[in-house]
């Protein structure tokens, strides 16, 4: 009897061991469970964060670019200024050699007579 006695301690002790590795073994289970979702709530914040930079870059490139894209045209626009303004120099220049070269021509031939 007494050997039964000790037989039921050891199986009740054995079973209430059981139950607690049983629960251990649950809480451990949870603590993984809200790791990964923690682990995977950073990732997609990690993510989000990226996106949102590389969204900001390509906004940012594409400001200077439409910047760099400005000054081109700004500066194609004062070469062509420049060019015609030295066009029109050349012009008048020709225009007043011409006028030199008549009136040259013409006391020639008045200093002739």
């Amino acid at each position: 009897m007494n050997q039964n006695l000790e037989l039921e301690s050891k199986i009740a002790e054995a079973e209430k061991e059981r139950e607690e590795e049983e629960n251990q073994s649950k809480a451990r289970a949870d603590e993984l469970k809200k790791l990964q979702e923690e682990e995977a709530n950073q990732k997609q914040e990690a993510e989000k964060l990226e996106q949102d930079f590389l969204a900001a870059q390509a906004f940012q490139e594409t400001k200077a670019a439409a910047a760099k894209k400005a000054a081109a045209k700004a500066n194609l626009a004062r070469l062509k200024k420049k060019h015609e303004i030295q066009k029109r120099k050349a012009e008048a220049q020709i225009k007043m050699l011409k006028m030199k070269h008549e009136m040259e021509t013409e006391q020639a031939i008045a200093a002739e007579k």
